[in-house]
Formats: structure tokens, sequence, C-alpha cells
């Protein structure tokens, strides 16, 4: 029974983990197109 808990506890530590690294890709993803929105185009010389 000890050894089911313990996999249980780590199982929803790794599933936490994982989340979390969604969770921060998506942010910094989310910023990236925030700030190429933010910047100004450059003008295209002729």
């Amino acid at each position: 029974m000890e050894t089911f808990a313990t996999i249980v506890r780590y199982g929803f530590l790794a599933a936490l983990a994982i989340e979390a690294v969604l969770i921060v890709r998506a942010l910094i993803g989310l910023l990236r197109e925030k700030a190429r929105a933010a910047s100004p185009a450059p003008a295209a010389e002729e």
C-alpha cells in the first residue's frame, strides 16, 4: 500500500510539473505575440 501511495504522489507531482511547463510556455508565447504586435512594423522603402 505504501508503494501505491508513493506512485500516486509522484504521478501527481509529475502531472503538476508538466502543467506548469505548459502554462509557462503559453504565457511566453502570448508575451512574444503581444510584443510583436506592439512594435511598429518597419516601413518598406522603395
